[in-house]
């Protein structure tokens, strides 16, 4: 429950904030040599490391959260957090809810 809380305050934090932060031209691009990450979370794994891919960056550890209420496979955490600017090829590591 604790986490769930955090993640939602994260989301909030980040929904009032993003207008705040600089952005890429929506193509994922940034500079050419970073790129934004895009938010995974409530995607399914498999979406999730799509849309890592697409962005340029490699899904690094995926761990399996066992007591969370989320859809099973659907990713409930990730690090970075959305909205960082990372070099490409970078490491997003990514959480999963579980059975």
């Amino acid at each position: 429950m604790k986490r769930l809380v955090i993640v939602l305050a994260l989301m909030l934090l980040l929904s009032t904030t993003a207008g705040c932060a600089p952005q890429s031209s929506g193509s994922g691009e940034g500079d050419g040599l970073h790129s934004i990450v895009p938010s995974v979370i409530g995607l399914d794994e498999t979406a999730a490391r799509d849309a890592l891919d697409e962005a340029g960056y490699v899904v690094g550890e995926v761990s399996v959260d066992l007591t969370s209420d989320a859809e099973p496979g659907t990713v409930i955490e990730q690090d970075p957090i959305a909205s960082t600017s990372l070099p490409r090829e970078a490491e997003v590591d990514i959480v999963v809810a579980g059975p």
